[in-house]
């Protein structure tokens, strides 16, 4: 007769091994808007928590944010011109760094902590909760493996000793599409798209994306 499982007396690992057997997979069911024309597939903080809360409860383990640490913060300015007025706007850029930690409630002195970012981007007050709800999310999602039913890596970059440099390059992530499309917007948009020679700003590769908010950032480049 197989012995009945007693999940007080397992040790936090074991816990979180038996957490993420029993966790399904988490479908994207968050459609984010960049702009009119523009959106993506993200997860929600309310799909992943309806998801890890009660296979928590069920094995008794807790798990909370333990520290936060801003580790970037910046503004990033937009002018915008149109029909001979021009108005300039100003959001707030922040990263977080989180430790995540998930204790076991039987035995308080066995924890795991796992480190995880956030980026945030609000033209009001909202930069930190956004970033903060970024970092927990992926905490959640990575400590137990959760599955979103997308794979970012299903499309193979090419091989890096091949002379096809356009297989080497990864398109731009939907956070940086994000950023760049609150910044340059209309007029600034389009230049910035012919610059470049694309039809849309999901086409920008990931290195170009970078390039071009770490230029916004130092402000080097007038938008």
């Amino acid at each position: 007769m197989e012995e009945k499982l007693n999940i007080k007396d397992l040790n936090i690992f074991q816990k979180m091994l038996k957490a993420t057997e029993k966790i399904n997979t988490v479908a994207k069911n968050l459609k984010v808007d960049i702009n009119k024309t523009m959106s993506y597939k993200a997860v929600s903080e309310s799909d992943i928590l309806e998801a890890v809360k009660p296979i928590e409860i069920e094995f008794g383990i807790y798990s909370y944010p333990v520290e936060r640490k801003v580790i970037e913060t910046d503004v990033l300015e937009t002018v915008k011109e149109y029909n001979g007025q021009r108005t300039e706007s100003k959001q707030l850029f922040m990263r977080l760094e989180v430790k995540y930690r998930f204790l076991n409630v039987d035995k308080p002195e066995e924890y795991v902590d796992i480190t995880t970012y956030g980026d945030g981007v609000d033209s009001q007050d909202k930069a930190p909760g956004k970033a903060m709800t970024y970092a927990d999310k992926y905490a959640l999602m990575k400590a137990y493996k959760i599955q979103t039913g997308e794979d970012p890596d299903k499309d193979p970059s090419g091989d890096l000793k091949g002379i096809d440099n356009s297989k080497k390059t990864s398109k731009a992530t939907p956070k940086q599409i994000e950023i760049l499309a609150k910044v340059y917007k209309e007029d600034n948009l389009t230049k910035l798209l012919n610059a470049n020679g694309l039809n849309k700003l999901e086409d920008l590769s990931v290195q170009k994306a970078s390039e071009l908010i770490q230029k916004i950032k130092e402000r080097k480049e007038e938008i």
